[in-house]
């Protein structure tokens, strides 16, 4: 009786076995290996790269599309941005600078490079994903399709909160009377003084703050012209900075600028201010300055502005009740300025200053007052301590 109970548990066991193999034979997904239609590839621009940051386009970036080696239902994205100065050679006097490709800053506020793992979805010769991860703190919700054509990203992030997150600012009036409440934050200390005449001098930061209050474009002092074209900032929960302004002085209403061309990121005072490189370059090509000019300030500053626009500007921020004022300190203007002394000594370069001080109909006057003070500014400079040049705001 034993022996045949113990028979029939055995040939059971062997059945199940049998069936067990049959069933793995006939189901097709035991052997189906996936495999990517794309190989590694790099989309730019002008190979069919379509980014969207918080629903609106973002320019001058890259994405590397990787396939796992050992999974094709998986990819690495590795996002970054690159600027290439050769598009901008026609401003810069140095072919060495011209054709140099640089670090931009990337998609995220803080991050140059971002790396997203993505589980793919295989269709033919095309592949799609979407997901959410976290990363440094930021929430990165994405979703896209890639094929050997193209590659469509779009990314909706939260940074992490900080004191400036969801906050609107409004630059402050200008009281051209009291002179109690100033859009301009303005300080330059230095050891050495302006000379004005023979035995009389005021320290640099003086002269600067009285032309600001001048009526020197046209009946508007700087400081009003200021309050005219720029109302009011913004710092959006995905890192954008926006702003309202006016084009024209004449315009009747605010207009907003557009998403991705200025991003931050803050903590405890100090803000790093990432600006789109082609607004800068186009913003110095409408300046009132010649080519020749324009070309011999670049020169100088390239240096040190460079690694600024992968890094981020570094500023500083202060709150006290509900006003703010948010500038550039001595780190970053006083290398600016050491970059630039050269030049006021030379007399070809200030001849240029003069003549468009001369031609200007509401500055012609101070034309013979600029030369002196523009030959101190070296000495001025190599004696600053503190410097600081920014903008006042209220809630």
């Amino acid at each position: 009786m034993k022996k045949r109970l113990l028979f029939c548990l055995m040939a059971g066991l062997a059945c199940g076995g049998f069936f067990t193999s049959c069933s793995d034979d006939d189901d097709p997904t035991t052997d189906e290996v996936v495999i990517c239609p794309i190989a590694q590839t790099t989309y730019t621009d002008a190979s069919g790269l379509v980014l969207t940051y918080s629903g609106q386009p973002v320019l001058g970036k890259q994405v590397v599309f990787t396939p796992d080696a050992n999974d094709g239902s998986k990819a690495t994205l590795t996002i970054s941005g690159v600027l290439d100065l050769s598009s901008f050679a026609g401003l810069m006097n140095s072919r060495e600078n011209a054709s140099a490709t640089l670090a931009a800053p990337g998609v995220i506020p803080g991050q140059t490079t971002t790396n997203l793992t993505v589980d793919l979805t295989v269709s033919g010769d095309e592949v799609s994903f979407e997901g959410t991860t976290e990363q440094d703190g930021c929430t990165i919700a994405y979703d896209g399709s890639a094929s050997e054509g193209g590659l469509t990203l779009n990314l909706n992030v939260t940074m992490p909160a900080n004191d400036l997150t969801n906050t609107t600012w409004t630059v402050v009036p200008f009281d051209d009377v009291t002179y109690q409440s100033i859009p301009i934050h303005f300080v330059w200390e230095s050891s050495k003084d302006i000379t004005i005449m023979p035995g009389y001098a005021l320290p640099v930061s003086t002269i600067v703050e009285m032309a600001l209050r001048l009526p020197l474009l046209g009946d508007q002092s700087v400081n009003g012209a200021l309050t005219q074209v720029f109302h009011s900032v913004t710092f959006n929960a995905d890192g954008n900075i926006t702003a309202e302004y006016k084009k024209n002085m004449t315009d009747a209403e605010w207009a907003t600028s557009p998403l991705n061309m200025a991003q931050y990121t803050a903590n405890a005072g100090s803000l790093q201010l990432y600006l789109n490189p082609s607004q800068i370059m186009a913003n110095i090509q409408n300046s009132r300055l010649s080519r020749s000019t324009t070309s011999d300030i670049l020169a100088n500053l390239m240096p040190v502005v460079l690694p600024m626009l992968s890094q981020g500007v570094p500023m500083k921020y202060v709150i006290e009740d509900n006003n703010m004022k948010v500038y550039l300190g001595t780190d970053v203007l006083l290398p600016l300025l050491e970059a630039l002394a050269p030049m006021f000594q030379d007399e070809a370069f200030l001849q240029q200053i003069m003549d468009m001080v001369a031609n200007d109909p509401t500055m012609g006057a101070m034309a013979g007052m600029v030369g002196p003070v523009l030959e101190q500014l070296p000495d001025v400079i190599a004696g600053t301590t503190n410097m600081e040049v920014g903008v006042n705001f209220q809630k």
